[in-house]
């Protein structure tokens, strides 16, 4: 496996990680330009710098900037005894020389778990794809399985199942379109009674059925008044259309105002 073959497959598995290039390199030196390690954040590593002290400290380097969500950065490395370059950092090394890293990090993307991969899911993966979202699908028939390809991330169990697989991560956008509204309340219910905080919980539904199905979460829940601060039902802006492509803009163009603007109008349409 090739460092970019490997990259791709950090990505698609939403691993975080840092990529250290090698771009500057002047005297003696354990690798050439452009060079290349990957490190993840329990320190594990593919590919490599040149080993010994100067891997080393960049393995370091990278799980900081990993733990920490830093941003990307050059840093400027001396190799020997004699070098006159500002802010360098001194490895210790003796070989002579210096080389400069550029530390790339590549942070996880926000998870969207999506109940229900019927039409509305089937087009909310679609038009979610060129978008820097983790989509899980997930549903309870079997089926539907059929409709996605490998490509897409679909999990097919019962929706009580799930919250107690502890699949569900915590700070992700939850969207619920299952096919029947009790297993929309179902999720819904399992949603605010779990510990995941999640960033955004939409529901699909009309108005009066979203304020029927609110209502008997607070009275199921009373006994723990769950927090509806996230909860967006009836799901999406409200731009017009009622078809399964319209919805998805709508519920996408909502998640969208939420991870920019932390904000979000809670005008939704009425899908069903």
């Amino acid at each position: 496996m090739t460092i970019y073959e490997k990259i791709v497959e950090l990505q698609a598995e939403n691993t975080p990680f840092t990529l250290i290039t090698i771009i500057k390199k002047e005297g003696h030196g354990p690798q050439i330009e452009g060079a290349k390690m990957i490190v993840l954040g329990n320190g594990e590593t593919f590919g490599t710098i040149g080993g010994g002290a100067i891997e080393y400290i960049g393995t370091k380097a990278a799980v900081d900037i990993i733990n920490s969500s830093k941003k990307s950065t050059t840093v400027d490395y001396i190799l020997g005894e004699d070098n006159d370059i500002l802010d360098a950092v001194d490895t210790g090394m003796i070989c002579g020389g210096n080389l400069s890293l550029f530390y790339e990090y590549f942070a996880t993307k926000d998870t969207v778990y999506l109940f229900g991969a019927g039409h509305v899911g089937k087009a909310v993966s679609y038009h979610m794809k060129h978008l820097d979202y983790n989509l899980v699908l997930i549903d309870s028939r079997r089926e539907i399985a059929n409709n996605y390809t490998d490509n897409e991330k679909i999990i097919i169990d019962d929706y009580n199942n799930i919250f107690d697989k502890d699949i569900i991560e915590k700070d992700a956008y939850i969207l619920v379109a299952t096919h029947s509204h009790e297993l929309d309340y179902i999720v819904m219910r399992n949603v605010f009674e779990s510990d995941i905080e999640p960033k955004y919980v939409g529901v699909i539904a009309s108005k009066k059925k979203s304020a029927q199905m609110i209502a008997r979460l607070c009275g199921d829940l009373k006994e723990n008044k769950p927090d509806l601060s996230k909860l967006y039902s009836p799901i999406g802006l409200k731009i017009g259309g009622s078809t399964p492509d319209e919805i998805a803009i709508s519920i996408i163009a909502e998640l969208q105002t939420i991870k920019y603007s932390q904000e979000g109008h809670r005008h939704g349409s009425s899908q069903r």
